[in-house]
């Protein structure tokens, strides 16, 4: 059975995106086969780490929700580093003008669950990784419920008894697995201290405190840092979620 597993924000500027496109490369990279869908249609940017930004004729999830095209025909197959495995990005919107267009027609809330099904099903996927709009919206509020894990990611100065809400919110909709990523940890605060003070916060096992790297900043989103970057450490710590993951299937 494949896992779906939601990666969220309370506040922007966590490194979320950064996360979700390093772990989804590292996971397909040892022959899983792997979609990154990006539900947050308002700002989207997922896509640019997989150099989608040119492909202005690709379908997107957003063309998916009005009726345009089948969510399959929205994910682009990227190459990924082992044959076994397979990497697919379905980008939140490809045309400006898609957010007025769902504003003005709406949609099912129920077609993001039904297409995260068809992923799952024509492409043979074993991991679904659903990129979300901080707070909770629609979108996101779906993206946890249909999950099997939910992946929070902060930072050490982002941990608000606030964001705790969305957790809880999480678990209502009957979420099985909450844990925290502790992103951007400055040069000399101790790891262990930051896990402590986030598991203390938010009630949730932190499986990786990942320290600030100004080499991650500055790629930013112009490509995905354990592409263009293998040998560096910050790597180890992508590929430790990775398989962390990768061993709940």
């Amino acid at each position: 059975m494949a896992q779906i597993v939601t990666l969220h924000s309370y506040r922007g500027g966590t490194g979320k995106s950064t996360t979700v496109a390093n772990v989804a490369l590292l996971a397909a990279a040892a022959g899983r086969r792997v979609a990154v869908v990006d539900t947050d249609i308002q700002t989207p940017g997922l896509h640019t780490f997989f150099g989608l930004e040119e492909l202005s004729s690709c379908r997107s999830l957003a063309d998916y929700l009005v009726g345009n095209c089948e969510i399959t025909d929205a994910a682009a197959a990227l190459p990924a580093a082992e044959a076994s495995g397979g990497l697919y990005v379905v980008r939140a919107r490809s045309r400006l003008n898609e957010v007025n267009e769902i504003l003005m027609r709406g949609y099912d809330i129920g077609l993001l669950s039904e297409g995260f099904s068809q992923l799952i099903e024509d492409l043979r996927l074993d991991l679904v990784f659903l990129d979300t709009h901080t707070g909770m919206g629609n979108e996101t509020a779906v993206a946890i419920a249909v999950s099997t894990s939910l992946l929070v990611i902060t930072r050490p100065d982002h941990l608000m008894p606030e964001a705790v809400e969305n957790i809880s919110r999480a678990r209502r909709l009957g979420h099985p697995s909450t844990s925290v990523v502790v992103n951007m940890v400055p040069e000399g605060m101790a790891g262990e201290t930051v896990r402590l003070q986030a598991e203390q916060t938010y009630k949730s096992p932190v499986i990786a405190t990942m320290p600030y790297f100004h080499e991650v900043a500055t790629l930013g989103s112009n490509g995905v840092f354990a592409r263009e970057r293998p040998e560096h450490s910050i790597v180890t710590s992508y590929q430790e979620v990775a398989n962390l993951i990768i061993a709940n299937e």
